[in-house]
């Protein structure tokens, strides 16, 4: 079983996943048309959408140890789920342009650190 602390931790690591996958695909023009990206926040937005899997898999592999597959399928649901509500909803449409390149410049060290905690705690 998951750590109960470390739901709100998969939930937001989900919310910049699909934050950063609307940035991959584009789709973020629709909701902030006139947002200038530089090349050093799309670096680090990319490079941080790449990390993001493969720390993502780590976490949900040492959530559970060795006897606990459970956990590491918590890990990926609540993951998926935090994902799925951001996506359908639109949620990207609620954040301003400056805070949206802060997301962009600060997700990796967040993804990093939230899977640090699940791996740690989880």
């Amino acid at each position: 079983m998951l750590n109960p602390a470390m739901f709100p931790v998969m939930a937001v690591v989900g919310a910049i996943a699909a934050n950063l996958t609307e940035l991959v695909r584009g789709e973020n023009r629709r909701w902030q048309p006139a947002m200038e990206i530089g090349v050093r926040t799309f670096s680090l937005a990319i490079a941080a959408y790449t990390v993001l899997w493969f720390a993502l898999l780590t976490a949900a592999v040492y959530a559970g140890g060795d006897a606990d597959v459970i956990a590491g399928v918590e890990v990926l649901g609540i993951f998926l789920l935090a994902m799925g509500i951001y996506s359908l909803f639109h949620l990207s449409r609620f954040i301003s342009s400056k805070l949206q390149l802060w997301i962009y410049r600060l997700a990796l060290p967040l993804v990093i650190g939230g899977s640090f905690l699940v791996c740690k705690f989880g």
